[in-house]
């Protein structure tokens, strides 16, 4: 008994070394921030080993603390390896879809009960046709065959990117499209609405043309997997509006050309209202839609507020405001654009017109050469005596220009991504809409609205922007000034999530080696050296080799953006690395050069 007692703090020494590895496993994901991958806690647990050895030598008898000292060595050794292996392993990019079927979707229960009448096959050929005719929309520039089904935000997505594209005298040819596969992957409840996130599984020949600079030329074969949201009022018997062009409610023939408005003529039925059938609300890259932060759609507090807010507003779901914010923020950069602040007045307060347009450019006009909009998420509540405030955090990637007669200038010479918040805000004791200022709609009467820097309403004489019946923009704000705004007003907040969550999924290895392939297909040439240096890095990074090959193609195609995390010592670390992938084959282009000038510049880096 004696001797069990005196050996017990063997054992007990033992576990915590154990323990101590276990703690590095799961303390978070993606380790330590090292490129190299494993993580702090290291040094505790090789000190706590050495105490024990020395005890072991000087307390067992031979050959004992031989055995059982080498014994537990190797055991620290094998599960440190493996622990650091599990770390690298646990990063989001790793996390990409490869398009495999999901055999069990969560909630998927639950939805069907809402709607017995939904047919999983018929839904995903809906899917597939959408998919098809969006690709034509998109290479004709022409939204018109799919308007009815697509919802305000998605229209002015395409119709911006179309405006800047003319600007820069550019088509983009599509072909060889192939779909490989369509799989249902998350179901949601928002409101008295449901969404179905659907995974999309292709490839196709994608080719940028401007006739106005050949050096924005770009493309190339894709295999890619999107995400599709798609949305629709829980409940309601399905209409079809994939396969027919009548309207869902009276039935009479829709217009081929619906312009801004989804609405049918005879009846005036909103046909993406998502009444009649689910409406395409949301199209998602599959690097985004993987680092879209989980814990800010189930925050318990969210929850609850939104459960107030639906309560007070029976028009209130998140997806619908997102899809307001999406609009609304894609109509202003038009308007800086084309210096043409009349596109964004009647949906912005007076205040926040004075603020922004005064920042419009004076010279020359500004397009954009790409333009998403990656991820936009609803952070914040705010209220005062009046008004329901929302912060919505809008994250998107730009290359911008400036045109000249025959020629652009590049103000961004690699796609860059940014983060801003919207404030959004309407009247707690609001009048029902009766159209939507947003797709061009009197609130009050629901009369058609042209764009003008007038903000009356020529049939019923109400103010356009009012927040009395719609949701207004009230400002756009960095995450620095909207830090300082929720400080400032913290009383009024019932619920906020700090902006930088959207990106925290996101380990500092991830934007290294993002940014590296960024950096690398700057030339829109990926040579042999450059694939060997990623692959060695993506070995380091602990990243699944056989995923590399989808990211050559985004970065290749030009669909991977600049990122980079808050910690200006990690900007510099991550800088320092895309210098050496730029050397990779021994040569650094004109391009590259300039990419990684910019950066040093954009994020005022000291090397």
């Amino acid at each position: 008994m004696k001797s069990n007692r005196k050996y017990a703090w063997i054992a007990l020494l033992v576990c915590s070394i154990f323990a101590g590895t276990a703690a590095v496993l799961y303390a978070r994901a993606g380790g330590g921030g090292d490129f190299g991958g494993g993580g702090d806690g290291g040094g505790e647990g090789l000190g706590t080993l050495i105490y024990i050895l020395i005890r072991i030598i000087i307390e067992l008898p031979f050959p004992f603390n031989v055995i059982v000292g080498g014994g537990i060595t190797v055991g620290f050794i094998i599960v440190t390896r493996m622990s650091r292996k599990t770390i690298k392993e646990q990063t989001i990019l790793n996390q990409l879809p490869s398009g495999e079927p999901v055999k069990k979707v969560k909630g998927y229960e639950r939805f069907i009960a809402a709607n017995p009448d939904f047919d999983e096959e018929l839904f995903k050929r809906a899917v597939r046709e959408t998919f098809i005719k969006v690709q034509k929309a998109w290479e004709n520039q022409n939204v018109s065959e799919i308007r009815r089904f697509i919802s305000d935000g998605v229209y002015q997505r395409f119709n911006t990117q179309f405006k800047m594209m003319s600007l820069l005298k550019q088509k983009n040819i599509i072909s060889d499209i192939n779909i490989k596969n369509v799989y249902i992957d998350r179901v949601e409840s928002d409101g008295l609405y449901d969404i179905v996130h659907t995974a999309v599984h292709a490839s196709l020949h994608d080719r940028f043309v401007s006739e106005l600079d050949s050096s924005l030329n770009i493309g190339g074969h894709e295999e890619f997997v999107e995400y599709w949201s798609f949305l629709k009022k829980r409940g309601k018997p399905r209409k079809d509006m994939y396969f027919t062009y009548d309207c869902p409610n009276c039935g009479s023939p829709l217009p081929a050309d619906m312009g801004e408005l989804s609405q049918c003529p005879s009846c005036n039925t909103i046909t993406n209202s998502g009444e009649y059938d689910w409406v395409l609300s949301e199209i998602t890259q599959a690097d985004d839609y993987i680092t879209a932060n989980p814990r800010l759609a189930k925050s318990p507090s969210l929850t609850e507020k939104i459960r107030s807010l639906i309560d007070e507003n029976e028009d209130f779901a998140v997806q619908l405001i997102e899809d307001k914010a999406s609009n609304g923020y894609l109509q202003i950069l038009t308007a800086r654009a084309f210096n043409d602040p009349a596109i964004m007045r009647r949906f912005v307060s007076d205040e926040f017109f004075e603020k922004f347009s005064a920042e419009f450019p004076q010279d020359k006009k500004i397009a954009y050469n790409r333009l998403y909009v990656n991820d936009v998420t609803l952070i914040g509540v705010a209220d005062d005596d009046a008004k329901n405030i929302l912060s919505v955090a809008i994250k998107s990637s730009f290359q911008r220009v400036r045109l000249g007669a025959k020629s652009i200038e590049k103000i961004d010479y690699a796609v860059t991504s940014r983060t801003e918040v919207m404030l959004l805000g309407r009247d707690k004791n609001f009048t029902p809409s009766k159209g939507s200022i947003y797709a061009h709609q009197c609130a009050s009467c629901g009369a058609p609205v042209e764009n003008s820097l007038s903000i009356t309403c020529a049939y019923c004489g109400s103010a356009l922007n009012s927040t009395k019946g719609e949701w207004i923009v009230l400002d756009i704000l960095s995450p620095e000034h909207y830090e300082e705004y929720v400080n400032t007003n913290s009383d009024n907040f019932s619920y906020q999530k700090d902006v930088k969550l959207l990106d925290k999924l996101m380990d500092v290895r991830d934007f290294a080696f993002n940014n590296v392939m960024v950096i690398m297909a700057s030339d829109g040439v990926f040579q042999d050296e450059e694939k060997e240096f990623a692959r060695r890095l993506a070995r380091k990074l602990g990243y699944n080799e056989s995923k590399l090959e989808p990211f050559f193609q985004m970065a290749q195609s030009g669909q991977l953006s600049i990122r980079m995390p808050d910690n200006p010592s990690k900007i510099a670390k991550i800088y320092r690395l895309m210098e050496k992938a730029a050397m990779a084959d021994n040569t650094i282009t004109e391009e590259e050069r300039a990419v990684l000038e910019h950066i040093k510049s954009h994020y005022r880096i000291e090397t």
